[in-house]
């Protein structure tokens, strides 16, 4: 506080740091994290699942912070946390694209060109499963099954299901969504 040179406020930050760094801000808040917790009848382990996920319904992810925050108000350890998150794969540890790719990788979807799919996918966006590409479009998922076998191969993009995809149109399809 005494050194107003080394101090960050919004009257010294540059626009374009502003601008990038408060959306990020703004989705992290930890008030909307105790509301999420006071949801609760307590603050007991047996409400970690569904805590998790209602936080990441929220943020869509699970920020580092939001974590920090569960394993003091829960009790737990790191170990115990990070065992429930990485054991269970809805969850994600970092923020996704705008648009969840998820690419069917049963049988089916498998034979008839998903893995070709991916590779179109990589070649492109440089994304493999689980990753998500420089601009934060895309987030590539891999499901085992989309319960769709008949439209193989087929996948969901964010809330639009494509089936019966010709390979060479995975990249056409991707151009239709935008930032």
């Amino acid at each position: 506080m005494d050194n107003p040179e080394n101090e960050s406020t919004p009257e010294t930050v540059p626009e374009e740091t502003a601008t990038e760094t408060a959306p990020e801000e703004k989705k992290i808040c930890m008030d909307t994290v105790c509301r999420i917790l006071d949801s609760f009848p307590s603050r007991s382990r047996q409400f970690l699942l569904p805590l998790l996920s209602k936080i990441q319904n929220e943020f869509r992810y699970l920020p580092e912070e939001v974590i920090e925050l569960v394993m003091r108000e829960l009790k737990i350890t790191r170990a115990e946390i990070f065992g429930v998150i990485s054991f269970y794969h809805q969850y994600r540890m970092s923020e996704p694209g705008k648009y969840i790719y998820r690419l069917c990788y049963g049988t089916a979807c498998f034979v008839k060109g998903a893995p070709i799919m991916a590779e179109k996918l990589k070649e492109k966006y440089n994304i493999g499963q689980g990753e998500t590409d420089a601009t934060k479009l895309f987030t590539l998922e891999f499901a085992s099954c989309l319960g769709n076998c008949g439209a193989a191969p087929m996948a969901i993009i964010g809330d639009d299901s494509y089936g019966n995809i010709d390979p060479e149109k995975t990249i056409p399809i991707c151009e239709n969504y935008s930032l």
